[in-house]
C-alpha cells in the first residue's frame, strides 16, 4: 500500500463505469485516513460496490483530520471521511460548503477503539482510575480533537473537569506513545492499535476504554456542496457505502455472548481488505475493529451535543446551527434504495 507516513497518497482505482448507472465519468475524490475505522469504504471498493453503482472513486489518504476539510474547501476532495473535530465544525461555521451525511465510526460499549493509557511508572504508583489522574499530564493529539472532546466528557461524568489535569497536545499518535515511554507524560489518550502496542511493549497500562464511558459519534462521512448538487451521484456513493457497512458489520462486528467476534464467512476476507489499505497485518486489524452502524446511520442527536460542548469550552469561533450541516434525507433515500 505504501508508507503510511506520506501526507498525500493517491490511489486511483480506475473503476469502470457501468452503462445505465454511469455519471459522465466524473471521479468522486474521497479524503480519508488509512485507519481501520475507514473499513466500510475499503470494503465497498474491494467488493466492487462503487463500480456496481457506477461511481468512479479516487481515494486520497491524509495523516490528520483537519487537512481533509481544507482539501474540500479547495475542491480537492468531494467526500471527507474523518473525525468530528472542533476544526471541522469551525470550517463549516465559516462557510465550508459541505454537509454531514452518514456514520463513519462510533465509540461503543464492547468495542475497544480508543483508551487512556497510564505509564508503567504511574501504574506501579497505584494510578488505576480517571480520578487518579488529577494533576497529571495527559497527552492528546490536538486541542479540539476527538480525544480532547472525549477526555472532557469522561472527566465530567466523574465529577471532574479539564482544569484538574494538564492537557498536552503532541500531534501524532506515535508521538504520544514515545512521550509516555520517555517519561514526559503520565498518561495518554490514544486509539488502537497504539493502546495494546503500549501494553505489549511494557510502556503502560490501559485504565479506561472510551466506549465503556460514552456512546459517541467520533467520525462521519461529509460531502461537498458540489457533490450534493449531483443528487443521483451522491446517493449512488452512499448506497455503495451502506453496502460496505453491512459487509463489515456482518463479517467482523457481530459478537458472541463472551464478546468475541463470531467470525462470519467474510471475516478473513474483510480483514485482508482492511490490511491492504492500512499497512497493518490482519492480526493487528483484529485489535482495532471499531464500531460502525450496520446501515451507516449517523447518531443525528449527537451532533448538537458536540457543537454545544465545543461552544461552551470556547473552541467554536462562530455559532453553528446543527441542522444546517446535516443531510439526513440523503441517507434515508439511499438506505431505502439499498433495501433491508
Amino acid at each position: 500500500m505504501g508508507k503510511r507516513t506520506a501526507c498525500w497518497v493517491s490511489l486511483v482505482l480506475g473503476l469502470s463505469l457501468m452503462g445505465g448507472k454511469a455519471f459522465s465519468g466524473d471521479k468522486v475524490k474521497v479524503g480519508l485516513l488509512p485507519l481501520v475505522s475507514s473499513a466500510p469504504i475499503f470494503v465497498a471498493v474491494e467488493e466492487g460496490f462503487f463500480r456496481e453503482e457506477g461511481v468512479n472513486v479516487e481515494l486520497k489518504f491524509f495523516q490528520a483530520a483537519q487537512p481533509i476539510a481544507t482539501a474540500m474547501a479547495a475542491g480537492e476532495v468531494d467526500v471527507g471521511a474523518t473525525g468530528l473535530t472542533a476544526g471541522l465544525y469551525n470550517a463549516l461555521a465559516s462557510g465550508l460548503d459541505a454537509k454531514i451525511v452518514a456514520d463513519k465510526g462510533r465509540e461503543w460499549p464492547g468495542y475497544k477503539l480508543s483508551g487512556i493509557v497510564v505509564s508503567t511508572r504511574e501504574w506501579e504508583r497505584g494510578v488505576r482510575s480517571i480520578e487518579d489522574l488529577s494533576g497529571r499530564r495527559i497527552g492528546v493529539t490536538q486541542i479540539g480533537s476527538t480525544f480532547h472532546y472525549m477526555l472532557g466528557n469522561i472527566l465530567e461524568r466523574h465529577s471532574m473537569d479539564l482544569s484538574q489535569v494538564k492537557l498536552v497536545p503532541l500531534g501524532g499518535l506515535k508521538s504520544l506513545v514515545e512521550a509516555l515511554s520517555g517519561g514526559q507524560l503520565e498518561a495518554i489518550f490514544v486509539a488502537q492499535p497504539f493502546c495494546t502496542q503500549a501494553e505489549s511493549a511494557g510502556v503502560g497500562k490501559v485504565i479506561l476504554w472510551a466506549g465503556e464511558e460514552l456512546k459517541y459519534q467520533i467520525a462521519a462521512i461529509f460531502m461537498s456542496g458540489g457533490l450534493l448538487k449531483k443528487r443521483d451521484m451522491a446517493k449512488a456513493f452512499l448506497r455503495a457505502y451502506i453496502r460496505g457497512c453491512r459487509v463489515y458489520y456482518d463479517g467482523c462486528l457481530v459478537r458472541d455472548s463472551n464478546g468475541r467476534p463470531l467470525k462470519a464467512e467474510a471475516f478473513s476476507r474483510v480483514l485482508g481488505q482492511i490490511a491492504k489499505y492500512t499497512g497493518l497485518s490482519p492480526e493487528q486489524v483484529v485489535l482495532d475493529l471499531s464500531y460502525n452502524d450496520r446501515d451507516g446511520e449517523l447518531m443525528w442527536d449527537d451532533i448538537p451535543r458536540q457543537i454545544n460542548w465545543y461552544r461552551a469550552h470556547g473552541m467554536l469561533t462562530k455559532d453553528l446551527d446543527p441542522q444546517s450541516i446535516l443531510d439526513r434525507s440523503l441517507w434515508e433515500e439511499a438506505k431505502k434504495e439499498v433495501g433491508p
